[in-house]
């Protein structure tokens, strides 16, 4: 946008702190754009607050970017809507009062490039943009911003649910951005210290969040799972004691816990009260065995004894009072409940007491008229669980009458998630060409074996837990496939079997004390000078050699069955091809003893990854093989990152000397979900380094005369070979297999 200078006389209409802030011309430019922006039809907003804000801004950083403040004004208010410009100025002003001038420029720049590649997220990421920068430096807020940009593609809806975080996937990432310690990547630290306490650990799931989005803020058991919290947000640098501490407080549950308490006709309020006391009976009795849990404990006992006797206060109170002897008891509700605790003292192995002392207690806060809202209670301390675990819930808790209050249970619908019952089916996408038919590919059919990381080059991340790789059984097979690729390849299998005999692969060994040899062994020929010296008959064997190798590699095969591997050749469809190949490979790799696995893989956006294992490292080579491959149909997407990485995890397990993915595609890295080809390209790079640091090697063989335009900057020089003519794949892949493996 131009300026255009304005007459002296027109600067003596601006505030004084207007001038101040922009001396000399740059009060002409600032004067030039307010008119500009006046003139636009924005409304008087817009004019208004760019005036307000920029004097700001330029007070703080200067000039420059208080300027740059107009033209991006003026773009969003075009491409969103004026209101939106309005609030991007106002959070401008507010984000300048954080950042120096370098950042705030890069600021800037990332709200362009929302609104240039989503605009319908700008409006939910300026409403939060002040939380997401006190909570993430600008680094991270730039990688988690770009996260949501790629979260769903093309998808807007899904791109508006994220940056309103709505969906798990986008505060889970947050609280990762942000260096949070959350359940995951606490995980195995808990399982290894709640063992060492307890004895065993019930097996552990991260809290899912309830049929309105809400995710749940504490732990809770039942069933035989302990659900955790995805993450505590509000206790930044204490997560992990936070963790330690919630899973000790259930495991006091499960040792010194009784059955399950019958709701019969207690009221909420009263549910409340005898669990806080059930709560402060186990802990009692844990803390006798083991008093260090006292100091776990005592950290999230903050409460005061003053302030105004709400129920959340007054049971918090409660809570302290009983788990800490010496808390003032001000208020006489508290001390009584703490008086009838310490009179049962001698009965509280008997879980009756928490019922008896709890429905007293109950009635009497009931009488005092006290407001409690069972809706928005939640437990205090923080870590005590949401007490679902405590008591038998009937079954239309879910859909409680009008005149009861609904006791909030977090963890209600997580019951129908554990049983199975999952959300409701997706209206399922139209058939492509080629592919199987929609209730054969549904990804409802599939079941969830991983959750892999993938790698986004523009802002240099690694996501964990980003594709999710789906297992899906091949269509019916041919169970003559064996004897019909005899009479397909002849020729073939005969050359094979002459490569075969002469193969050999693995690792040499160092052969000590050998009678015989080219080279001495330092510690033999030692050991016989000393003998010799002594006045002993030496050892002869004083020679060093090396044993033949010892065939050890294992090869995990993967066969893109992409949509595109449908098209025909003049022998046949790729995948048809892809399939003759793998199975003579299978023949010659069994002959030689050697370990293969075989899988197709294709895709439909990072939410499907789907893998058929055709043959796993144990299974037998026969006819369910056979009928794997020739059940296999072509459909959605190349995901080669994801494929590369799934390969890897399954070779870590094998003890070879020689450990390989051997990549078979037609095309280079797309699916459905990533318009930006080299996204894909760069994440199938990293997951090759990625195996390579781990000593797992990659090979791709692409097929077409197309096929290898981008394989040779995923895999490296000499790691891939184009075959043209997919005809002659079949009779090549068992040959370059065996040139690898020497």
């Amino acid at each position: 946008m131009r300026w255009t200078p304005v007459p002296d006389g027109d600067q003596a209409r601006w505030p004084d702190a207007t001038r101040a802030a922009f001396p000399g011309d740059a009060l002409d430019r600032f004067a030039a754009m307010h008119a500009r922006l006046a003139g636009a039809g924005y409304g008087g907003e817009v004019p208004r607050v760019f005036a307000i804000t920029a004097r700001q801004v330029a007070e703080r950083l200067g000039t420059e970017p208080a300027l740059a403040l107009g033209p991006a004004a003026s773009r969003v208010a075009i491409k969103a809507r004026p209101r939106i410009a309005a609030l991007y100025l106002h959070t401008a002003a507010a984000i300048a009062r954080k950042l120096e001038s370098p950042a705030f420029a890069r600021w800037q720049e990332r709200m362009l490039d929302v609104l240039r590649a989503a605009p319908e997220s700008l409006l939910p990421l300026l409403e939060r943009m002040e939380m997401l920068t006190e909570r993430l430096p600008p680094e991270a807020l730039d990688a988690w911003i770009d996260t949501g940009l790629r979260f769903a593609g093309r998808d807007a809806a899904k791109r508006l649910a994220f940056f309103r975080l709505e969906t798990p996937e986008a505060r889970r990432l947050l609280e990762r951005h942000a260096g949070e310690d959350i359940f995951r990547t606490l995980e195995q630290a808990l399982v290894a210290g709640h063992r060492a306490l307890w004895g065993r650990v019930p097996p552990l799931r991260e809290a899912l969040p309830d049929a309105t989005g809400h995710t749940p803020r504490r732990s809770s058991f039942g069933m035989g799972v302990l659900c955790l919290p995805s993450s505590f947000p509000d206790h930044r640098g204490r997560e992990a004691l936070l963790y330690r501490a919630a899973m000790a407080h259930v495991g006091a549950h499960l040792d010194y816990g009784g059955a399950p308490f019958e709701v019969g006709q207690l009221k909420p309020m009263q549910i409340a009260v005898v669990s806080l006391i059930e709560d402060a009976r186990v802990e009692t009795l844990a803390m006798r065995d083991m008093p260090g849990l006292r100091r776990l404990w005592g950290a999230f006992h903050e409460i005061g004894p003053d302030g105004v006797a709400t129920a959340p206060s007054l049971f918090a109170r409660l809570a302290r009072a009983l788990f800490d002897p010496d808390f003032p008891r001000k208020h006489g509700w508290v001390a009584k409940g703490a008086a009838l605790f310490e009179a049962q003292s001698g009965r509280l192995h008997d879980p009756a007491i928490s019922r008896q002392i709890g429905n007293l207690l109950g009635n009497d806060l009931g009488q005092t008229r006290v407001h409690f809202n069972a809706k928005g209670y939640m437990v205090q301390p923080v870590y005590r669980d949401d007490n679902v675990g405590l008591w038998n819930f009937p079954d239309d808790m879910h859909e409680p009458p009008e005149q009861q209050h609904e006791l909030p249970i977090e963890t209600r619908d997580r019951r129908r998630a554990e049983a199975g019952e999952g959300p409701p089916n997706r209206d399922p996408p139209e058939k492509a060409p080629g592919s199987l038919s929609v209730e054969e590919v549904a990804p409802q059919d599939g079941e969830q074996l991983m959750v892999l990381p993938e790698y986004d080059y523009a802002a240099r991340v690694e996501r964990p837990d980003w594709v999710a790789v789906n297992r899906y059984v091949p269509g019916a097979g041919d169970p003559g496939f064996w004897q019909r690729l005899q009479e397909r390849h002849p020729e073939a299998l005969r050359r094979t079997s002459a490569l075969v005999s002469q193969a050999s692969v693995g690792q040499r060994r160092r052969l000590k004390r050998q009678a015989e040899g080219e080279t001495l062994d330092l510690d033999a020929a030692i050991d016989a000078a000393i003998d010799l010296r002594g006045g002993r008959l030496p050892d002869h064997r004083v020679y060093e050699g090396t044993s033949a190798p010892n065939r050890s590699i294992s090869v995990h095969l993967l066969l893109d069955s992409s949509r595109s591997t449908g098209d025909t050749t003049g022998s046949g469809s790729v995948l048809e091809l892809e399939r003759d190949a793998a199975g003579i490979l299978a023949l010659a790799m069994d002959r030689l003893g050697d370990p293969l696995a075989i899988s197709a893989f294709s895709s439909r956006g990072r939410e499907d990854m789907r893998i058929t294992e055709v043959k796993k490292f144990d299974d037998r080579l026969g006819m369910a093989t056979g009928m794997g491959l020739t059940g296999l149909r072509p459909a959605w997407s190349t995901r080669i990152g994801a494929a590369i990485r799934y390969g890897g995890r399954s070779l870590e397990q094998m003890a070879s000397h020689r450990r390989l993915v051997l990549l078979l595609t037609d095309g280079e890295p797309s699916d459905i979900d990533v318009p930006d080809r080299a996204y894909l390209v760069a994440d199938a790079r990293r997951a090759v380094q990625m195996l390579s640091a781990k000593g797992i090697d990659c090979f791709c063989i692409a097929l077409g005369d197309t096929a290898g335009g981008r394989h040779a900057e995923i895999f490296g020089r000499g790691r891939f070979v184009t075959i043209e003519d997919i005809a002659t794949l079949p009779e090549r892949l068992t040959a370059l297999f065996l040139r690898l493996s020497n």
